[in-house]
């Protein structure tokens, strides 16, 4: 048995992260330098006017489907720390909250406003309960099984959920018209906050994935190793 070719799948994360943050602030710019958005607008308003819809649309496609199909190696690596069924369900609640990234980028608010909005409740709600379940889990996890780092990300891990889960409830108060903060500026600031900070909690993976890798093999054989196919000492996710 021989290893074609493998490719790092802590890779995926590094583009996931430049095409939400580096994607949007160019359709940010392009739409600020055209008069189409103020300087504190919804992360939906560029997907209203061209020539900046189109970029939004195409990254928001990218970032989706990277959101939904980066979930099969955590599922992967999750089941080889921890097994049993939980880690499915966070898998699940991943996959939906990437199939709704893309359909904001597909639909925005002056098309159908209510697919909008179920999308942003599917974006963003499937990450918090993906996020909870996966943080149960690494919380619970067997200390015999966790990478020396495992202490430390689970740490940053739960401090970016607190913050994501405080951006989503200043939100809802501020356009709720509740408490101090107005929606103009902070329910625009509010909404940045939540994107970032689901890209950021998805990004840790990136450490846990470092040794895990996509490969094609050729001929037939070699063992497993925590429920992942090995060849030639390399773990691979086939």
């Amino acid at each position: 048995m021989s290893i074609l070719n493998s490719y790092p799948v802590y890779k995926l994360f590094d583009v996931f992260m430049l095409l939400g943050t580096f994607g949007l602030f160019v359709c940010y710019i392009i739409a600020r330098s055209l008069g189409h958005v103020s300087t504190f607008c919804d992360i939906s308003s560029l997907v209203v006017s061209l020539p900046e819809r189109i970029i939004f649309r195409v990254n928001f496609s990218l970032v989706g489907s990277l959101l939904a199909g980066t979930s099969l190696p955590i599922l992967n690596m999750m089941r080889s720390r921890v097994g049993g069924k939980l880690p499915g369900l966070a898998a699940f609640f991943q996959i939906v909250s990437g199939l709704g990234v893309i359909l904001v980028g597909a639909c925005g608010p002056g098309e159908i406003l209510s697919v909008h909005l179920a999308a942003a409740v599917m974006g963003f709600g499937g990450s918090a309960l993906a996020q909870m379940v996966y943080n149960y889990l690494l919380f619970t996890e067997d200390k015999s099984t966790q990478p020396e780092s495992a202490g430390n990300i689970l740490a940053v891990r739960c401090v970016i959920s607190a913050a994501f889960l405080a951006c989503a409830v200043m939100l809802g108060l501020c356009e709720g018209g509740v408490g101090p903060f107005q929606e103009e500026p902070w329910g625009h600031i509010f909404e940045w906050s939540l994107w970032f900070n689901l890209l950021a909690w998805y990004f840790t993976f990136k450490w846990d994935l470092k040794d895990f890798y996509v490969g094609s093999m050729d001929g037939e054989g070699g063992g497993e190793r925590g429920g992942l196919k090995v060849g030639m000492g390399v773990p691979l996710l086939l």
